[in-house]
Protein backbone atom coordinates (compact mmCIF):
# COMPACT_ATOMS: atom_id res chain seq x y z
CA UNK A 1 0.00 0.00 0.00
CA UNK A 2 1.68 3.65 -1.11
CA UNK A 3 2.18 5.68 1.53
CA UNK A 4 0.68 9.12 2.17
CA UNK A 5 3.19 10.36 4.28
CA UNK A 6 6.76 9.97 2.38
CA UNK A 7 8.67 12.51 3.70
CA UNK A 8 9.74 13.35 7.48
CA UNK A 9 11.73 16.44 9.01
CA UNK A 10 13.22 16.52 11.88
CA UNK A 11 14.19 19.16 13.19
CA UNK A 12 14.67 19.11 17.16
CA UNK A 13 17.14 18.61 19.64
CA UNK A 14 18.21 14.86 20.46
CA UNK A 15 16.38 12.59 22.96
CA UNK A 16 16.34 8.90 22.91
CA UNK A 17 12.34 8.99 22.22
CA UNK A 18 13.32 10.97 18.96
CA UNK A 19 15.74 8.41 18.09
CA UNK A 20 13.22 5.45 18.60
CA UNK A 21 10.73 7.72 16.59
CA UNK A 22 12.89 8.16 13.57
CA UNK A 23 14.08 4.30 13.79
CA UNK A 24 10.32 3.16 13.52
CA UNK A 25 9.55 5.78 10.87
CA UNK A 26 12.45 4.75 8.81
CA UNK A 27 11.42 1.11 9.25
CA UNK A 28 8.16 1.84 7.71
CA UNK A 29 9.95 3.12 4.37
CA UNK A 30 9.31 6.86 5.14
CA UNK A 31 12.42 9.03 4.09
CA UNK A 32 13.88 10.73 6.88
CA UNK A 33 15.30 14.06 6.61
CA UNK A 34 16.84 16.49 9.23
CA UNK A 35 18.86 18.96 10.68
CA UNK A 36 20.54 20.37 13.89
CA UNK A 37 21.29 18.09 17.27
CA UNK A 38 18.97 15.62 16.58
CA UNK A 39 20.25 14.90 12.78
CA UNK A 40 23.79 15.15 13.74
CA UNK A 41 23.48 12.57 16.10
CA UNK A 42 21.41 10.08 14.28
CA UNK A 43 24.20 10.31 11.33
CA UNK A 44 27.07 9.31 13.79
CA UNK A 45 24.43 6.41 14.78
CA UNK A 46 24.18 5.29 11.14
CA UNK A 47 20.78 5.97 10.64
CA UNK A 48 20.55 6.76 6.93
CA UNK A 49 18.95 10.30 7.60
CA UNK A 50 19.66 13.06 4.84
CA UNK A 51 20.91 16.33 5.17
CA UNK A 52 18.06 19.08 5.01
CA UNK A 53 20.39 21.33 3.59
CA UNK A 54 22.77 19.30 0.95
CA UNK A 55 20.36 19.83 -2.08
CA UNK A 56 22.12 23.46 -3.22
CA UNK A 57 22.74 26.78 -1.55
CA UNK A 58 19.25 28.70 -1.06
CA UNK A 59 18.11 31.22 -3.44
CA UNK A 60 18.34 35.30 -3.34
CA UNK A 61 14.74 37.00 -2.46
CA UNK A 62 13.87 39.71 -4.71
CA UNK A 63 16.64 42.19 -3.02
CA UNK A 64 19.22 39.85 -3.81
CA UNK A 65 19.15 38.66 -0.15
CA UNK A 66 20.31 35.28 0.81
CA UNK A 67 19.45 33.97 4.02
CA UNK A 68 22.01 32.25 6.52
CA UNK A 69 20.48 28.35 6.71
CA UNK A 70 23.07 27.58 9.45
CA UNK A 71 21.83 30.25 11.92
CA UNK A 72 18.33 30.39 11.27
CA UNK A 73 16.75 26.77 9.48
CA UNK A 74 13.63 27.47 9.99
CA UNK A 75 13.27 31.30 8.50
CA UNK A 76 15.21 29.09 5.33
CA UNK A 77 12.33 26.13 5.38
CA UNK A 78 9.83 28.82 5.09
CA UNK A 79 11.70 30.40 2.32
CA UNK A 80 12.20 27.18 0.45
CA UNK A 81 8.41 26.34 1.20
CA UNK A 82 7.47 29.75 -0.83
CA UNK A 83 9.63 29.65 -3.47
CA UNK A 84 9.64 26.02 -4.14
CA UNK A 85 7.46 25.23 -7.12
CA UNK A 86 3.75 23.61 -7.37
CA UNK A 87 4.97 20.57 -9.43
CA UNK A 88 8.23 19.79 -7.35
CA UNK A 89 8.37 16.82 -4.54
CA UNK A 90 7.31 18.89 -1.48
CA UNK A 91 10.22 19.47 1.32
CA UNK A 92 8.09 17.18 3.77
CA UNK A 93 4.86 16.04 4.68
CA UNK A 94 5.26 15.70 8.19
CA UNK A 95 7.68 17.30 10.70
CA UNK A 96 8.81 17.14 14.23
CA UNK A 97 10.33 20.32 16.02
CA UNK A 98 11.02 21.49 18.94
CA UNK A 99 9.14 24.75 20.32
CA UNK A 100 10.80 27.32 22.11
CA UNK A 101 11.54 27.25 25.47
CA UNK A 102 9.10 29.02 27.36
CA UNK A 103 11.60 29.69 29.88
CA UNK A 104 13.15 32.24 27.44
CA UNK A 105 10.69 34.57 27.66
CA UNK A 106 9.58 34.31 31.12
CA UNK A 107 10.85 37.98 32.08
CA UNK A 108 12.12 41.16 30.51
CA UNK A 109 15.83 40.16 31.49
CA UNK A 110 15.42 37.08 29.31
CA UNK A 111 15.27 39.22 26.25
CA UNK A 112 18.97 39.11 24.91
CA UNK A 113 20.21 39.10 21.57
CA UNK A 114 21.95 35.57 21.63
CA UNK A 115 21.95 33.36 18.21
CA UNK A 116 19.98 31.05 20.00
CA UNK A 117 16.98 33.53 20.78
CA UNK A 118 17.42 35.11 17.03
CA UNK A 119 15.67 32.03 15.66
CA UNK A 120 12.64 31.89 18.08
CA UNK A 121 10.25 34.39 16.13
CA UNK A 122 11.13 32.23 12.82
CA UNK A 123 10.73 28.86 14.11
CA UNK A 124 7.02 29.72 15.97
CA UNK A 125 6.06 30.94 12.21
CA UNK A 126 7.55 27.69 10.79
CA UNK A 127 5.17 25.65 13.08
CA UNK A 128 2.08 28.08 12.09
CA UNK A 129 2.48 28.31 9.08
CA UNK A 130 2.70 24.40 8.44
CA UNK A 131 -0.12 23.42 11.35
CA UNK A 132 -2.39 25.93 9.53
CA UNK A 133 -1.62 23.61 6.53
CA UNK A 134 -2.65 20.07 8.67
CA UNK A 135 -4.12 18.63 5.20
CA UNK A 136 -0.62 18.55 4.13
CA UNK A 137 1.60 18.58 7.00
CA UNK A 138 1.35 16.18 9.89
CA UNK A 139 3.04 18.71 12.41
CA UNK A 140 4.17 17.01 15.84
CA UNK A 141 5.87 19.25 18.70
CA UNK A 142 5.21 16.80 21.46
CA UNK A 143 7.26 13.16 22.24
CA UNK A 144 3.90 11.90 23.67
CA UNK A 145 2.32 11.51 20.32
CA UNK A 146 5.12 9.70 18.84
CA UNK A 147 3.58 6.24 19.17
CA UNK A 148 0.00 6.95 18.07
CA UNK A 149 2.08 8.44 14.94
CA UNK A 150 3.59 5.20 14.05
CA UNK A 151 0.66 3.28 15.19
CA UNK A 152 -1.31 5.02 12.52
CA UNK A 153 1.25 5.35 9.94
CA UNK A 154 1.89 1.51 10.61
CA UNK A 155 -2.09 0.60 9.80
CA UNK A 156 -3.10 2.63 7.10
CA UNK A 157 -0.04 4.77 5.68
CA UNK A 158 -1.23 7.93 6.69
CA UNK A 159 -2.19 10.01 9.60
CA UNK A 160 -6.36 10.75 10.16
CA UNK A 161 -7.89 13.78 8.97
CA UNK A 162 -8.86 14.16 12.92
CA UNK A 163 -5.21 13.11 14.10
CA UNK A 164 -4.06 15.79 12.07
CA UNK A 165 -6.36 18.30 13.43
CA UNK A 166 -5.47 17.19 16.59
CA UNK A 167 -1.77 17.72 16.21
CA UNK A 168 -2.33 21.13 14.77
CA UNK A 169 -4.59 22.28 17.58
CA UNK A 170 -1.46 21.36 20.18
CA UNK A 171 0.66 23.21 18.28
CA UNK A 172 -1.69 26.31 18.36
CA UNK A 173 -1.67 26.02 21.89
CA UNK A 174 2.11 26.12 22.28
CA UNK A 175 1.91 29.30 19.96
CA UNK A 176 -1.12 31.02 22.01
CA UNK A 177 0.98 30.20 25.72
CA UNK A 178 4.11 31.49 24.06
CA UNK A 179 2.53 35.11 23.18
CA UNK A 180 0.82 35.28 26.60
CA UNK A 181 4.17 34.78 28.22
CA UNK A 182 5.92 37.00 25.62
CA UNK A 183 3.30 40.03 26.27
CA UNK A 184 2.87 39.28 29.88
CA UNK A 185 6.86 39.33 29.60
CA UNK A 186 6.77 42.56 27.86
CA UNK A 187 4.01 44.45 29.71
CA UNK A 188 6.40 44.64 33.34
CA UNK A 189 8.67 46.84 30.61
CA UNK A 190 6.17 49.79 30.60
CA UNK A 191 4.16 50.34 33.69
CA UNK A 192 1.20 51.73 32.18
CA UNK A 193 0.63 48.82 30.04
CA UNK A 194 1.36 46.09 32.69
CA UNK A 195 -1.51 43.75 32.84
CA UNK A 196 -1.69 39.50 32.67
CA UNK A 197 -3.20 37.61 29.84
CA UNK A 198 -4.45 34.58 30.48
CA UNK A 199 -4.26 31.01 28.36
CA UNK A 200 -5.61 27.93 29.72
CA UNK A 201 -4.61 24.53 28.91
CA UNK A 202 -6.69 21.16 29.87
CA UNK A 203 -4.66 19.54 32.12
CA UNK A 204 -6.19 16.92 34.15
CA UNK A 205 -9.50 14.98 33.33
CA UNK A 206 -11.47 14.91 36.64
CA UNK A 207 -13.93 11.82 37.42
CA UNK A 208 -16.91 14.11 37.68
CA UNK A 209 -17.74 17.68 38.76
CA UNK A 210 -19.14 18.89 41.84
CA UNK A 211 -21.68 16.59 41.11
CA UNK A 212 -21.80 13.15 39.20
CA UNK A 213 -23.86 14.52 36.37
CA UNK A 214 -21.48 17.20 35.80
CA UNK A 215 -18.44 16.87 33.58
CA UNK A 216 -15.23 18.75 34.72
CA UNK A 217 -11.70 18.90 33.93
CA UNK A 218 -8.38 21.00 35.54
CA UNK A 219 -6.79 23.71 33.31
CA UNK A 220 -3.62 25.14 34.26
CA UNK A 221 -2.25 28.55 33.36
CA UNK A 222 0.62 29.16 31.37
CA UNK A 223 3.78 30.40 32.53
CA UNK A 224 2.40 29.77 35.98
CA UNK A 225 3.65 27.17 38.27
CA UNK A 226 0.58 24.98 40.10
CA UNK A 227 -0.57 21.99 41.98
CA UNK A 228 -0.35 19.54 39.78
CA UNK A 229 3.38 19.98 39.07
CA UNK A 230 3.82 19.30 42.55
CA UNK A 231 1.15 16.46 43.74
CA UNK A 232 2.32 12.79 43.01
CA UNK A 233 0.66 9.43 42.69
CA UNK A 234 -2.61 10.80 41.27
CA UNK A 235 -4.33 8.32 40.04
CA UNK A 236 -6.14 9.18 36.30
CA UNK A 237 -9.89 9.52 36.81
CA UNK A 238 -9.98 9.19 40.34
CA UNK A 239 -10.09 13.12 41.24
CA UNK A 240 -13.50 15.21 41.38
CA UNK A 241 -14.35 18.85 41.34
CA UNK A 242 -14.33 18.61 45.25
CA UNK A 243 -11.84 16.80 45.60
CA UNK A 244 -8.97 18.54 44.14
CA UNK A 245 -10.60 22.16 45.58
CA UNK A 246 -10.58 20.62 49.48
CA UNK A 247 -6.71 19.46 48.56
CA UNK A 248 -5.79 22.65 47.49
CA UNK A 249 -7.26 24.42 50.40
CA UNK A 250 -5.78 21.43 52.92
CA UNK A 251 -2.42 22.15 51.56
CA UNK A 252 -2.73 26.34 51.53
CA UNK A 253 -3.35 26.00 54.86
CA UNK A 254 -0.86 23.84 55.97
CA UNK A 255 1.53 26.03 53.91
CA UNK A 256 0.52 29.42 55.49
CA UNK A 257 -0.01 28.09 59.02
CA UNK A 258 3.86 28.38 59.56
CA UNK A 259 4.20 25.34 61.61
CA UNK A 260 3.52 21.67 61.31
CA UNK A 261 0.08 21.36 61.43
CA UNK A 262 -2.75 18.58 59.90
CA UNK A 263 -5.87 20.22 58.60
CA UNK A 264 -9.06 18.18 57.82
CA UNK A 265 -11.38 19.84 54.79
CA UNK A 266 -14.64 19.16 53.69
CA UNK A 267 -16.51 21.07 51.00
CA UNK A 268 -13.90 23.93 50.84
CA UNK A 269 -14.22 24.70 54.66
CA UNK A 270 -11.60 23.37 57.60
CA UNK A 271 -13.57 20.78 60.30
CA UNK A 272 -10.47 20.00 61.95
CA UNK A 273 -7.02 22.10 62.47
CA UNK A 274 -4.47 21.42 64.73
CA UNK A 275 -1.02 22.63 65.05
CA UNK A 276 2.01 19.80 65.32
CA UNK A 277 -0.89 16.93 66.44
CA UNK A 278 -0.07 13.95 68.21
CA UNK A 279 -2.26 10.24 68.97
CA UNK A 280 -4.23 12.54 71.55
CA UNK A 281 -5.44 15.14 68.65
CA UNK A 282 -6.15 12.35 66.02
CA UNK A 283 -7.73 10.42 68.39
CA UNK A 284 -10.13 13.63 69.04
CA UNK A 285 -10.96 13.47 65.81
CA UNK A 286 -11.54 10.20 64.88
CA UNK A 287 -14.37 10.76 68.11
CA UNK A 288 -15.76 13.92 66.21
CA UNK A 289 -15.70 12.09 62.67
CA UNK A 290 -17.93 8.72 64.60
CA UNK A 291 -20.50 10.88 66.91
CA UNK A 292 -20.99 13.62 63.96
CA UNK A 293 -21.38 10.68 61.34
CA UNK A 294 -18.97 12.77 58.88
CA UNK A 295 -16.97 10.79 55.98
CA UNK A 296 -15.43 12.01 52.57
CA UNK A 297 -13.35 14.75 52.90
CA UNK A 298 -9.40 15.58 52.56
CA UNK A 299 -6.86 15.35 55.21
CA UNK A 300 -3.86 17.14 54.46
CA UNK A 301 -0.33 16.67 56.96
CA UNK A 302 2.84 18.62 57.28
CA UNK A 303 3.96 17.06 60.73
CA UNK A 304 6.09 14.50 62.01
CA UNK A 305 3.95 11.23 62.13
CA UNK A 306 4.93 7.82 63.58
CA UNK A 307 3.70 4.39 63.74
CA UNK A 308 0.39 5.16 65.89
CA UNK A 309 -0.44 8.28 64.28
CA UNK A 310 -0.50 6.20 61.30
CA UNK A 311 -2.96 3.74 62.45
CA UNK A 312 -5.13 6.53 63.54
CA UNK A 313 -4.97 7.97 60.58
CA UNK A 314 -5.93 4.81 58.25
CA UNK A 315 -8.91 4.76 60.71
CA UNK A 316 -10.29 8.26 59.34
CA UNK A 317 -13.23 7.72 57.01
CA UNK A 318 -11.45 10.26 54.82
CA UNK A 319 -12.02 10.10 50.86
CA UNK A 320 -8.06 11.43 50.46
CA UNK A 321 -4.92 11.66 52.45
CA UNK A 322 -2.30 14.04 51.54
CA UNK A 323 1.27 14.52 52.83
CA UNK A 324 4.59 16.53 52.49
CA UNK A 325 7.19 14.57 50.79
CA UNK A 326 9.34 15.85 53.46
CA UNK A 327 8.49 12.79 55.86
CA UNK A 328 7.56 10.35 53.42
CA UNK A 329 9.68 7.80 54.75
CA UNK A 330 7.16 8.11 57.88
CA UNK A 331 4.21 8.55 55.88
CA UNK A 332 4.60 6.46 52.83
CA UNK A 333 3.09 3.08 54.95
CA UNK A 334 -0.49 4.89 54.61
CA UNK A 335 -0.06 4.13 50.80
CA UNK A 336 -1.30 0.32 51.68
CA UNK A 337 -4.22 2.34 53.47
CA UNK A 338 -8.00 1.43 52.47
CA UNK A 339 -8.37 5.13 51.76
CA UNK A 340 -9.32 6.12 48.61
CA UNK A 341 -6.36 7.74 47.47
CA UNK A 342 -2.97 8.68 49.02
CA UNK A 343 -0.83 11.41 47.67
CA UNK A 344 2.50 13.06 48.55
CA UNK A 345 2.82 16.42 47.72
CA UNK A 346 5.51 19.20 47.83
CA UNK A 347 5.37 23.22 47.69
CA UNK A 348 4.98 24.92 44.53
CA UNK A 349 5.40 29.06 44.17
CA UNK A 350 1.97 30.82 44.81
CA UNK A 351 0.59 33.14 41.90
CA UNK A 352 0.40 36.64 42.51
CA UNK A 353 -3.03 36.62 41.43
CA UNK A 354 -6.54 35.15 42.45
CA UNK A 355 -8.95 35.02 39.93
CA UNK A 356 -12.93 33.94 40.29
CA UNK A 357 -14.69 33.40 36.69
CA UNK A 358 -17.84 35.41 36.20
CA UNK A 359 -19.50 33.56 32.88
CA UNK A 360 -17.06 35.63 30.37
CA UNK A 361 -15.22 37.66 32.71
CA UNK A 362 -13.17 37.42 35.40
CA UNK A 363 -12.68 39.22 38.91
CA UNK A 364 -8.63 39.23 39.40
CA UNK A 365 -7.31 40.27 42.61
CA UNK A 366 -4.10 40.16 44.12
CA UNK A 367 -3.33 37.18 46.64
CA UNK A 368 -3.99 38.62 50.17
CA UNK A 369 -1.21 38.60 51.82
CA UNK A 370 -0.29 36.49 54.44
CA UNK A 371 -0.94 36.87 58.64
CA UNK A 372 2.25 38.67 60.10
CA UNK A 373 3.01 39.29 63.57
CA UNK A 374 3.74 42.89 63.06
CA UNK A 375 0.29 43.48 62.06
CA UNK A 376 -1.29 43.03 65.62
CA UNK A 377 -1.29 45.20 68.47
CA UNK A 378 -2.54 43.96 72.20
CA UNK A 379 -4.71 45.65 73.96
CA UNK A 380 -3.41 45.35 78.12
CA UNK A 381 -0.84 43.83 77.17
CA UNK A 382 -0.29 42.80 81.11
CA UNK A 383 -3.20 40.12 80.24
CA UNK A 384 -0.86 38.53 77.62
CA UNK A 385 1.60 35.37 77.84
CA UNK A 386 2.97 34.00 74.77
CA UNK A 387 1.15 30.73 75.09
CA UNK A 388 -2.06 32.59 74.40
CA UNK A 389 -0.71 34.94 71.82
CA UNK A 390 0.70 32.53 69.86
CA UNK A 391 -3.13 30.46 70.26
CA UNK A 392 -4.92 33.61 68.91
CA UNK A 393 -2.67 34.07 66.03
CA UNK A 394 -2.81 30.35 65.10
CA UNK A 395 -6.58 30.95 65.14
CA UNK A 396 -6.93 34.11 63.20
CA UNK A 397 -4.65 32.34 60.88
CA UNK A 398 -7.58 29.65 60.60
CA UNK A 399 -10.26 31.91 60.05
CA UNK A 400 -8.36 33.91 57.48
CA UNK A 401 -8.63 30.50 55.02
CA UNK A 402 -12.26 29.74 56.35
CA UNK A 403 -14.97 31.12 54.47
CA UNK A 404 -16.71 34.81 55.71
CA UNK A 405 -18.05 35.42 57.98
CA UNK A 406 -16.40 32.94 59.82
CA UNK A 407 -15.56 32.32 63.66
CA UNK A 408 -12.71 30.30 65.08
CA UNK A 409 -12.98 28.86 68.65
CA UNK A 410 -9.23 27.12 69.33
CA UNK A 411 -8.52 25.40 72.08
CA UNK A 412 -4.85 24.78 72.56
CA UNK A 413 -3.30 23.20 69.65
CA UNK A 414 -6.66 22.21 67.88
CA UNK A 415 -9.66 23.57 66.63
CA UNK A 416 -12.92 23.31 69.07
CA UNK A 417 -15.56 24.89 66.56
CA UNK A 418 -15.34 26.67 63.30
CA UNK A 419 -18.58 28.57 62.14
CA UNK A 420 -18.10 29.36 58.22
CA UNK A 421 -19.30 30.52 55.35
CA UNK A 422 -22.39 32.34 57.12
CA UNK A 423 -23.83 35.79 56.22
CA UNK A 424 -24.09 37.11 59.91
CA UNK A 425 -21.14 37.10 62.30
CA UNK A 426 -23.32 36.09 65.23
CA UNK A 427 -24.72 32.82 63.40
CA UNK A 428 -21.09 31.70 62.78
CA UNK A 429 -20.17 32.26 66.59
CA UNK A 430 -23.14 30.27 67.13
CA UNK A 431 -22.16 27.26 65.05
CA UNK A 432 -18.74 27.30 66.47
CA UNK A 433 -19.98 27.39 69.81
CA UNK A 434 -22.33 24.32 69.58
CA UNK A 435 -19.49 22.53 67.99
CA UNK A 436 -17.36 22.85 70.47
CA UNK A 437 -19.69 22.36 73.59
CA UNK A 438 -20.79 19.04 71.37
CA UNK A 439 -17.38 17.80 71.07
CA UNK A 440 -16.87 17.90 75.00
CA UNK A 441 -14.90 21.02 74.55
CA UNK A 442 -14.90 23.52 77.71
CA UNK A 443 -15.35 26.99 76.36
CA UNK A 444 -12.84 28.76 79.13
CA UNK A 445 -9.95 26.58 77.07
CA UNK A 446 -10.74 28.00 73.60
CA UNK A 447 -9.78 31.26 72.43
CA UNK A 448 -11.91 33.33 69.83
CA UNK A 449 -10.96 34.34 66.36
CA UNK A 450 -13.08 35.81 63.36
CA UNK A 451 -11.82 37.72 60.11
CA UNK A 452 -14.00 40.72 60.26
CA UNK A 453 -14.27 43.53 62.47
CA UNK A 454 -17.29 43.16 65.29
CA UNK A 455 -19.60 46.04 64.71
CA UNK A 456 -22.43 44.15 66.78
CA UNK A 457 -22.32 45.49 70.61
CA UNK A 458 -24.47 42.71 71.44
CA UNK A 459 -22.12 40.50 69.54
CA UNK A 460 -18.85 41.25 71.71
CA UNK A 461 -20.90 40.88 74.70
CA UNK A 462 -21.86 37.81 73.53
CA UNK A 463 -18.84 36.70 73.27
CA UNK A 464 -17.02 37.80 76.00
CA UNK A 465 -19.67 36.37 78.88
CA UNK A 466 -18.91 32.90 76.58
CA UNK A 467 -16.00 32.40 78.44
CA UNK A 468 -13.51 32.26 76.07
CA UNK A 469 -9.57 33.16 77.51
CA UNK A 470 -9.12 35.53 74.47
CA UNK A 471 -10.13 36.91 71.49
CA UNK A 472 -8.48 38.21 68.22
CA UNK A 473 -10.45 40.36 65.48
CA UNK A 474 -9.67 43.25 62.70
CA UNK A 475 -9.58 46.43 64.69
CA UNK A 476 -12.06 49.06 62.91
CA UNK A 477 -11.24 52.94 62.37
CA UNK A 478 -13.90 54.12 64.51
CA UNK A 479 -15.92 51.52 67.02
CA UNK A 480 -19.17 52.32 69.12
CA UNK A 481 -19.06 53.49 72.50
CA UNK A 482 -20.71 50.20 73.80
CA UNK A 483 -17.95 47.91 71.92
CA UNK A 484 -15.50 50.57 73.48
CA UNK A 485 -16.64 50.24 76.27
CA UNK A 486 -17.19 46.64 76.83
CA UNK A 487 -13.16 46.31 75.59
CA UNK A 488 -11.91 48.72 77.99
CA UNK A 489 -13.37 46.39 81.04
CA UNK A 490 -12.25 43.29 78.97
CA UNK A 491 -10.39 40.78 82.06
CA UNK A 492 -8.98 38.63 78.52
CA UNK A 493 -6.42 39.59 76.61
CA UNK A 494 -7.84 41.46 73.16
CA UNK A 495 -5.67 41.25 70.16
CA UNK A 496 -6.31 43.29 67.40
CA UNK A 497 -4.92 43.06 63.35
CA UNK A 498 -4.89 46.17 61.22
CA UNK A 499 -5.77 43.72 58.26
CA UNK A 500 -9.25 42.52 57.65
CA UNK A 501 -9.19 38.64 55.64
CA UNK A 502 -12.58 37.91 54.13
CA UNK A 503 -12.42 35.08 51.84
Amino acid sequence: MPLSINRLLVIADYTERVESFAKRVLELGIEVVGHGEAYRRLSEKGYPIQPLFSSGEPKADIKGNIPDCATDPYFYILFRMKTELQESTPLFDMIFADFPKLGRVGSPSTFSPVAEEETVPSCVTLLRNVAKDFRNIATIVDESDFDWVVSSLAECGDIPLQGRRQLSLKVFSEILKFDTQTYNAFSLLFADESRKHLSLEKALLLQYGANPHQEAYVATLSGEDHLLRHLHGVKKGNMTTRRIIDLYKGIRFARELKEPAGVYIRHGNPLWVAVAPGESDYAALIRILKDESVSGGVLVINHTVNRAIVELIRRLPVELVAYNREIESEASPLQDSVIQSVYAYDLWKPSEWEYTYLDGCFVVQERDTEVRQDRFRKLKEELFDPLVEKELITAFQVSKLTRSDSVVLLAGSQTAGIGAGQMLRLDAFEIALSQAKRRGFAIKDTVFATDGAILDAELFARVLNSGVRGMVFPSVTKTNQRIAALMAESKVPILLSNHRHFT
